[in-house]
Formats: structure tokens, sequence, C-alpha cells
């Protein structure tokens, strides 16, 4: 029994204390949180920012800032969701061509979570976009969700809708490669080599900051660059500027997070360990329950026995015990 609690705990807990990334709806109520017509206001404050125009089938960066995140979130776990609109139903940006290049957790979902420190009320998370090829007006929204005291409210806020329009690029216009895909996560202690892949470029210069710091310049050699290693797990933002016939271009601001070593387990060996454990155990248990003890034997010792001796001490020969079983 313990081992079956185990494995259908194992399956039960797949997010402790959320959901996980994924790709979602903002209509999450139904699946995330119960009834979503239960969800309260949350007091935190949301904003999104993105260009006011940008190139159709280029890359664009988007920007959903949260402050004044309440202090009564017992788990201090916000998910954040970028959304086209607020109608509930094909709200996820790829319904209009979007193409998530990396989100701010270096994955490539529209909705993520991370857990805030006690000190921490004011949170940036930016996504890296491909746009859609037609040009156009085109929306954006951000969302968000999170618990309260006790964690038994959910509580949601949408940001406003913001509209902005895709321009068809020159056809000279300096660019980084459909086939070129920046890199998001990577390992501390680890220096990371990029190579770009650029149309129409002849001269490319690159920036890259930390988190909050300064922003300095690396020199590029046969289009390739190296970013210095991570101490720490965090995460180094850079960008390319890219010069031709065209109108320069500069790129979004690229982000690479660094994290430790994960240690990890594969669950069909752990599943398939467990399973075998099951069966062990139920065959002892089998065992113990077949067992019938045997009956007290009675020993009837022969009154003519004697055991021989020889010389005082005790010889080899062959005697026989009778007894009842």
């Amino acid at each position: 029994m313990l081992v079956i609690l185990t494995l259908f705990s194992q399956l039960s807990i797949a997010q402790p204390g959320g959901n996980g990334d994924g790709l979602r709806s903002g209509q999450c109520g139904g699946s995330c949180h119960a009834d979503a017509s239960q969800n309260a206001t949350s007091t935190a404050e949301i904003s999104i920012n993105t260009p006011s125009s940008t190139w159709a089938g280029l890359l664009t960066s988007v920007t959903i800032d949260v402050s004044d995140f309440p202090v009564d979130s017992e788990s201090r776990i916000l998910g954040v969701f970028l959304l086209i609109d607020n109608s509930g139903a094909q709200d996820r940006v790829m319904y209009d061509g979007w193409e998530i290049i990396s989100d701010p957790n270096g994955g490539v979902n529209n909705y993520v979570e991370t857990r805030l420190s006690s000190s921490t009320d004011t949170k940036q998370f930016t996504w890296i976009l491909k746009s859609p090829e037609t040009p156009g007006t085109y929306s954006l929204m951000g969302s968000i969700q999170h618990g309260g005291e006790g964690n038994q409210v959910p509580f949601h806020k949408n940001s406003e809708i913001i509209y902005f329009s895709l321009v068809s690029p020159p056809d000279n216009l300096p660019r980084l490669s459909e086939n070129f895909e920046p890199p998001t996560t990577r390992l501390i202690n680890e220096q990371t080599r990029i190579t770009l892949l650029t149309e129409d470029v002849n001269y490319t210069q690159i920036e890259w900051r930390l988190e909050g710091g300064q922003t300095q310049v690396v020199e590029v050699v046969n289009g390739s660059f190296t970013l210095p290693a991570a101490i720490n797990p965090g995460l180094i933002e850079w960008r390319a500027i890219l010069a031709g016939e065209g109108p320069n271009q500069t790129t979004p601001w690229f982000q690479l997070i660094a994290h430790e070593p994960l240690f990890s387990v594969a669950s069909s060996s752990m599943y398939f360990q467990g399973i075998a454990l099951l069966i062990f155990c139920i065959g002892i248990v089998r065992r113990v329950k077949n067992f019938e003890p045997r009956e007290k034997e009675t020993w009837i010792q022969d009154p003519n026995f004697a055991i021989p001796q020889v010389n005082g001490e005790m010889s080899e020969h062959t005697f026989e015990l009778r007894g009842d079983y």
C-alpha cells in the first residue's frame, strides 16, 4: 500500500506549488482555479510595453511589468500570460501568427510562473517574438494570476490591450536570418559562443549587459562572439546592431539564463522500480499468509537406547531415533 501511495503521489504532483509554464488561454479559471467567475481582482499593477511599430516577419520584444505585488500572497508564486486579447478563446499569440522565440524563463510558452522573494514586489517579464508575416494592426495584452492569504481564492488582473502596426521591411534591410536561433539557457561557469546568421549585413556590433548592469561591447570575429561565464544563476542580455546598405537595425535584447546543473531522474525507471518493489512486497505478503506452522513434534525416547562408548568415549556407531511427527 505504501508503494502504491508513493507512486500515485508522484503522478499527481506534477508542478508542486504551481501549474507550471505552458501554452495556455487566459480563460485558465476552468482548469487552474476551478470556476473563473470565482476569481478576485488583484491589487497588483500590470502594464505591457512594445514598440509602436515593428517589421513584419522579424523579431521584436514584448515586456510585461508587474508592480505592487500583494504581500499577503503566501506562496509568492506569480503567473503571467501573454495574450492577444481578453476574449478567453483563441487568445494565445500564435492565433495571430506570432511565434515565441523565448519566454522569460528560457522556454517557448505564453504562460510562465515565477516565485517572488519576500522583498520583491516589482518584476519584468520579457518575451522575444517573431512577428506575423502579414503587415497590419495587431493587439497584445498581459494578464496575471496569483494566490492570496491561505491561497484559497485566486486573484487575477489584465493589462490594457495595446495596438501597434507591423510594417513591411525593405528588401535590403540588415537582419538576422530566419534560421538563426538564439540560445536561451546555459550552465553556470560556462562561456557562451554564439555564431550569428545574417542577411544584407556589412558590419555587426554586439552589446551585452547583466540584469540592471551597464552595457558593454564585445568583439565580433567572423560572425561569432563570446559572452562571459556566469558565476551564479541569473541572466545576461545581448543585442546586435546590424549595418548594411539599408537602414541600420538593432535587434531586441535577447536573454540568456544561467542555471546550475539539474539533477534528473528518469521517471520511467522510477516507476518500473516501484512496480518491481510492489510485486516483491505482494509476494512476501502471500508467503506469510500461506505459511502454516508445523505441529509441535513429540519425541519418544527408546528406553533401551544408549550411546555406545569405547574406552569411556563415544564411538561412531549408527543409532536410531524414533519419534512421532
